[in-house]
Parts: structure tokens; sequence; C-alpha cells
């Protein structure tokens, strides 16, 4: 079982930074022409979106642990997908999908399932290493 915190991280500015910096990415990855990411199968694009959103919710549910605010965090990923799409739908020669937007809510509902097990406390498990280590 994961270690009791505090519901806010010690590193709590450092790891929304990094958050940020993540969203950059995938941004910078969705505007690009050919940011050179497929999956040679039927629906690989979706998988794509589903895991990356995933893997975002993943990221700020462990940011933000309690239910409101994770639940923000939430319609933000899912914002975010939709101002992808609509940034990919004005910078040809990318395109907009509503389906990518399906796949991206898909994602985040997969992670918010997710973030009822231990993963949801990976950034405190980190933090409480940090400082076991500190001590020793």
């Amino acid at each position: 079982m994961p270690p009791q915190s505090p519901v806010r991280l010690r590193w709590h500015a450092w790891w929304v930074l990094l958050g940020a910096l993540i969203m950059l990415w995938t941004l910078w990855m969705a505007l690009t022409p050919d940011p050179g990411i497929t999956l040679a199968f039927p629906c690989g694009d979706k998988l794509l979106h589903a895991t990356t959103f995933c893997c975002l919710m993943g990221w700020w549910g462990n940011v933000y642990r309690e239910r409101r605010p994770r639940g923000w965090a939430a319609l933000g990923c899912l914002a975010f997908g939709i101002f992808i799409e609509f940034a990919q739908w004005l910078d040809p020669p990318r395109d907009a999908d509503a389906l990518d937007v399906l796949a991206d809510g898909a994602g985040i509902l997969v992670a918010l399932l997710l973030l009822r097990t231990p993963l949801a406390s990976v950034l405190a498990s980190v933090e409480a290493r940090s400082v076991r280590r500190q001590r020793d």
C-alpha cells in the first residue's frame, strides 16, 4: 500500500511545472506536420490519443489528489484535447477529428479508474522516498 501523505504534495509547484512542460511537448507533437509516431494498425491513432490522455490525466490525478480538483483536472485535460483538435483544424496538413476527442476522453476515463489504485500515489511515493533518503 502506498504511504499516506498530505493531500498537497511538498513539491507541488515543481510537479505542476513539469506537467505543464509535458503538455507543451504534447501540443508541439500534435501540431508537428509529421511527428514520426504512428501505430500501423487500424485505430492506432486513436490508441495513441487514449494512451497520451490516460498518461496526462494520470499525472494530473497524482498532482491533484482530492476529488473536486481531480475532476477539474479531468475537464482541463478534455478541454486540452478539444483545443488540440481545433488547432489542428487551423494548421494544415494536420486535420481535426472528433473521434480523436472521443479517444482522449476514453483515456481520461481509464486514468480515473486507475487513480483508484495505488497508482494514485506515485508522486507522493517519490517524495516520501526522497525524505527517507535525506534522513539516512
